[in-house]
């Protein structure tokens, strides 16, 4: 009961320091363009194309700045999972670079699940690098992301997903991804989405997608489902 209370304490603080970021960073973004703040609503939390909310709509929060040759920030969502984390809260630094025509995007994240059970790990270390080259105006992209020891009891983790995305109007993008979950002491799984993206204004944004999985059998989280999200940047 203490550590969950410590958890809890945690992640209340979390929240309050990532209310005081949000709006410091509203403020800032009309003087100082180095600070994006994005505000996403969602039907469901969903990552590596399962669930991670319990089907209840999510609510995140990413605020950066960008340093220049690296961004750094703080990102945010209620979660529910099975080992008891109640949200996720993410610190990273990322950068951009071109070789060519070949735009890589990289990060590091430090992940923390508050709520979860004692009994599990609750914080680890991820890294991304995507890789995206443009063929004949559709945008293809790999993405590799691994973690050496992962959330919970599972140790090594990989996820590799290969996306392509196409502007199908002014302001309209549609994009498909399929992806591989592999994971030592974890589920093993494959996952794919295909959907439309509208960016109404310059800051407002609509997402619609359908997810789903080949590993029904392993829970609802795994099921297909329909994803609706808008997203306001600041």
């Amino acid at each position: 009961m203490a550590a969950f209370s410590a958890h809890r304490r945690f992640a209340a603080g979390a929240v309050a320091a990532l209310g005081a970021t949000l709006a410091a960073g509203a403020a800032a973004a009309a003087a100082e363009k180095d600070w994006s703040v994005k505000l996403t609503a969602a039907s469901e939390y969903i990552s590596k194309g399962t669930g991670k909310s319990g089907g209840d709509p999510a609510l995140q929060v990413d605020a950066a700045y960008d340093f220049g040759p690296v961004t750094a920030g703080v990102w945010a969502s209620n979660a529910e999972v099975s080992q008891g984390g109640d949200s996720e809260l993410q610190l990273y630094v990322a950068s951009e670079h071109e070789l060519g025509p070949v735009k890589i995007d990289l990060r590091g994240m430090l992940k923390h699940m508050p709520g979860t059970d004692e009994a599990f790990q609750d914080s680890w270390f991820e890294a991304r690098a995507d890789a995206t080259v443009p063929v004949a105006g559709t945008d293809l992209r790999l993405r590799v992301e691994y973690s050496p020891d992962n959330y919970a009891a599972t140790e090594a983790a990989w996820w590799v997903e290969l996306q392509a995305s196409r502007k199908l109007a002014e302001g309209w993008k549609a994009s498909a991804a399929y992806g591989v979950r592999e994971q030592d002491g974890g589920a093993d799984y494959r996952a794919w989405n295909a959907g439309v993206t509208w960016r109404a204004t310059d800051r407002l944004a609509f997402d619609l997608r359908w997810y789903d999985t080949d590993s029904h059998q392993r829970g609802e989280n795994y099921d297909g489902r329909a994803y609706v999200s808008a997203t306001l940047s600041f």
